[in-house]
């Protein structure tokens, strides 16, 4: 299947470089918070009390393979769901021996999120931004560096994450990963979100905007991935377009089904 390739410029110490980069895999980390234990509990409480295999994984972090004609750096694209919601990560790009760090937004319906574990996210694109840096420039510093995302909806801007990345498992952790030792080159594995910021609700109550805007729905995203030590970022803004469903029709039905015949 042709993809088209991710362009990329490589923000190097010495100065800029331009890469042209195919794209061999694409994947996500689910439940990637650095505190293995803690989640692991969480998960399997949540496997216990639901009887079934729902939202929760059985390892921790769980790589999420997503379809490679899903990544995009386009400012605008289409969606399928009206709720559908973005979420800043870092991204983790594997090309042979060279890797790089960039940021994007893990992409999720999220009116069935937390039905299924992974189709959620398949189903969408997945945005990530024109620059990257060598691993090896962030390497010694990891944890120094932070996402930032905000939501803009209706003339609104709020922050949804402002956050170190210590709180997840680091790229190290990721890339000694079986399952990620495993998957394609050149790779592209979005790492884990960060926690939204704990005044995001409030927030959203305040300015009397739809509850999902705190779940990263809305009218633009934009997330970026700051270095304070080498005094740089990484920005990427986009909007993920609806192209609409029967949502509003279904929305009001309660639990009510058709009946079978």
């Amino acid at each position: 299947m042709h993809t088209d390739p991710i362009q990329l410029i490589i923000e190097r110490k010495e100065g800029p470089e331009e890469k042209v980069i195919p794209i061999g895999s694409v994947s996500c980390a689910r439940f990637s918070s650095r505190d293995l234990e803690a989640t692991r509990k969480e998960l399997d409480d949540m496997i216990a009390e639901e009887g079934r295999y729902t939202a929760a994984c059985l390892t921790n972090p769980s790589i999420c393979r997503i379809a490679r004609y899903l990544l995009t750096q386009d400012a605008e694209f289409d969606v399928q769901g009206s709720l559908t919601g973005g979420e800043g990560e870092f991204v983790v790009i594997r090309n042979g021996a060279e890797v790089f760090i960039s940021v994007g937004s893990d992409q999720c319906d999220r009116e069935i999120d937390g039905i299924f574990p992974d189709k959620p996210k398949q189903m969408c694109p997945h945005p990530m931004a024109r620059t990257a840096w060598p691993y090896e420039e962030v390497r010694d510093h990891w944890d120094s560096l932070r996402i930032h995302s905000e939501i803009t909806c209706r003339g609104r801007t709020v922050t949804l994450q402002d956050a170190s990345i210590s709180e997840l498992v680091d790229c190290e952790y990721l890339l000694a990963m079986e399952s990620v030792q495993a998957l394609p080159d050149p790779m592209f594995l979005f790492g884990g979100a960060t926690e939204f910021v704990p005044t995001l609700e409030d927030e959203v109550l305040r300015l009397g905007l739809p509850e999902m805007t705190c779940h990263g729905v809305g009218d633009s995203f934009m997330v970026q991935l700051i270095d304070p030590v080498l005094d740089r970022t990484i920005s990427h803004k986009f909007s993920a377009i609806p192209l609409g469903d029967d949502y509003n029709e279904r929305k009001d039905r309660g639990e009510q089904r058709a009946p079978h015949h």
